[in-house]
Formats: C-alpha cells, structure tokens, sequence
C-alpha cells in the first residue's frame, strides 16, 4: 500500500510540475522578472507531505476509481490551492519560514533590498507575496480546467462545484480566524464556538472534507455517498488540526520548518489555548496574556507559556479530541463500503495526519 501511496505522490507531484511549467512559458514573455515571483512559488509548492492530495485519490480508489488522469489533475489542482493559501497566510500571520525556508514575502523583500530599489521593501515584499499567492491560484485552476474537460459532464458540473464551495469556505475561514485573533485576549475563554467554527472552515474543509468529497466525485459515487465523505472529512479535518496546534506549541522546529512556539507570537487563538485558558489560574493567565501575540517574545517568555499549558490538562484533552475525531471518520467511511486497496490507503493516510510529528 504505502507503494501505491508513493506513486500517487509522484503523479501528483508531476500534475504540479506541469501545470507550474505552463505558467511558466506563458510568463516568459516577461523575461528573468517573471522569475522573481514564479520561483519562490515553485518552492512553496515543493516538498509537503501532499496530505490532500493522497486522500482525494485514496477515495477515488474506494469508489471505483474510473478517472485517474482527471483525478491526478484535480488533486493538484487542490495542492496548488494550498500553495496560494500558505503564501497568503505568511503574509497575514508574518510568518518569516515556511517549510524551511524564508517565506515569500520575505524573499521578495530581499530582493528589494539587495537591488537597492525605492519604497519600503516590507510593504513591497509583502504585495509581491500577495500577488504570487494570486499566480498559484491561476495555477490552480489553469490544473482543474484539464481535469474537468476530460470528465462527463455531469461529474465535470459536481467536481466543479465541490472546488468552488471549497475554495469560499476557505477563503471565508482564513477572514474568521484574523477576526478571532483581533478579539481582547480577555474574551479568549469564551471563544471555544468561534474557534471550532475556523477550524472547520480554513483547515478541515479543505484538509479532509472536500479532499474526501472530490474523490468520491470523481468516481462517480452518489450524492449520499459524497456527503457521508465530507463528514468524515469533517472530523479527520478536525483532529489534523488540532495535531497541527499542538505541534505548534511542542514540536521540532528541525521537524516542523518553523520556530519553537510560533503560533504563541503569531497570537494564534487555538482549542489548546483556549483549554489551557481556561484551566490555569489569574497568574497563569498573566503569563500567557503577556506573551500570546508579541512577536518579539523571546525564548523564555515562549517557554513560560508552553510550562503554563503543560500543568493543565490541555494537551491531553487535544490528545483525546484526536482520538475522538479519528475514530468516527474512519467509522464514517468504513460504513461508505470503500474498496479493500482504497480503504486501506485511506486507513494508513489518517494515521499518518493524526500521528505525525511535523
């Protein structure tokens, strides 16, 4: 199976591959200054895990699986929509790496910078970062519209409109995450609701539930089917997530590509915070609302909050969500009767969003 898996990455990886070359041969009637955009863009687009991508085909294989070059085509379509989003989101989090390397306003500031040019080379890196985020968005749907005319039609119209709710939610969820992060940190312990409700628009919808959808899709699984997927996508969406806040907190940054304890001064309102707010006492509530949001905080400030979350049962409790939210997803679709091939890499795929340490 994890034969399969690998291959499905490579294929998907080539889908990428092409489709940012295309981009590329149009771009070049602008010359090296089209590379000053496409190649920080080449990079964020190379090296993840391809999580979505490897559920979408996972659950084109549990339906049948009849469209595998339109299925390949779609899911990367869906990693390239990721690339947009994560070059976006360094831009509204301020984030300075993504996986490893200097994120792509700050390699556009560079550029300002080293060429000597006029203005504010923050303000322009972060503009061009916006603007490369809009390219791999052009990507995305410069892959999607070559899967779609290989399709029937009527599964073109589905898959189609799949990816554009997807493609809102996502977009409505990034606008309610920065309106949760803008609240008095006073109001932290009564935003459970609220965050959840980002959870599951910015990260689950896109992460699992539509990944789940689309594949089902794509093999021509009914209406029932295809909502019964989004519902397990729903919950592996959830418990991916929360694995990514807790990884946030604790994990290697030698693992991760990011700074110990970013989400602390990015001020990221997540459920291990909330829990761990609301679990502590005044001093340490004093602690953390000294530090969540500074981005200057230094080493030991960072780690003064990480001590606070650790003696309650916060990290615990997330363990025990994750296990919950794991559990029915594979619940829902084991009840969907997938195939044994695309069960089983469905099976091996949750684990590895659940279990991982980067």
């Amino acid at each position: 199976m994890n034969d399969e898996i690998a291959r499905w990455k490579s294929e998907t990886d080539h889908a990428i591959s092409a489709a940012l070359d295309e981009q590329g041969s149009a771009g070049a009637v602008l010359g090296p200054l089209a590379d000053e955009l496409l190649s920080p863009l080449r990079d964020v687009s190379t090296g993840g895990k391809r999580v979505r991508a490897l559920l979408l085909l996972a659950a084109h294989a549990s339906f049948g699986g009849a469209h595998a070059p339109a299925a390949t085509g779609v899911a990367a379509a869906l990693e390239l929509f990721q690339t947009a989003a994560l070059v976006h989101d360094d831009v509204l989090d301020g984030s300075d790496t993504r996986r490893g390397r200097p994120a792509t306003h700050r390699r556009v500031q560079a550029l300002h910078q080293e060429r000597g040019w006029h203005g504010d080379a923050a303000a322009f890196g972060e503009a061009g970062a916006v603007l490369a985020g809009d390219l791999a968005l052009m990507c995305c749907q410069r892959a999607l519209r070559e899967a779609l005319t290989t399709l029937p039609a009527a599964t073109a119209h589905t898959v189609s409109g799949l990816f554009s709710d997807m493609a809102d939610i996502v977009t409505l969820g990034q606008y309610a995450d920065m309106r949760a992060a803008a609240a008095p940190l006073a109001a932290l312990g009564d935003q459970e609701t609220e965050i959840r409700d980002v959870m599951r628009a910015k990260t689950a919808s896109y992460t699992a539930e539509f990944p789940l959808a689309l594949g089902a899709a794509l093999a021509g699984a009914d209406s029932g089917t295809i909502a019964a997927m989004r519902e397990a996508g729903l919950s592996l969406g959830h418990a991916f997530q929360l694995r990514d806040d807790l990884l946030g907190l604790t994990g290697s940054p030698a693992q991760t590509g990011k700074p110990a304890g970013d989400d602390v001064r990015e001020g990221k309102r997540t459920l291990v915070m909330w829990r761990a707010w609301g679990g502590t006492d005044d001093e340490g509530r004093a602690v953390i609302a000294a530090t969540l949001g500074d981005r200057a905080a230094s080493d030991h400030d960072v780690a003064r909050v990480l001590d606070v979350v650790s003696r309650t049962d916060a990290v615990r409790w997330s363990e025990a969500e994750i296990a919950a939210a794991a559990a029915h997803a594979r619940a829902t679709i084991v009840a969907q009767r997938p195939t044994s091939r695309g069960g089983a890499a469905l099976e091996s795929l949750i684990t590895m969003a659940v279990d991982r340490t980067a």
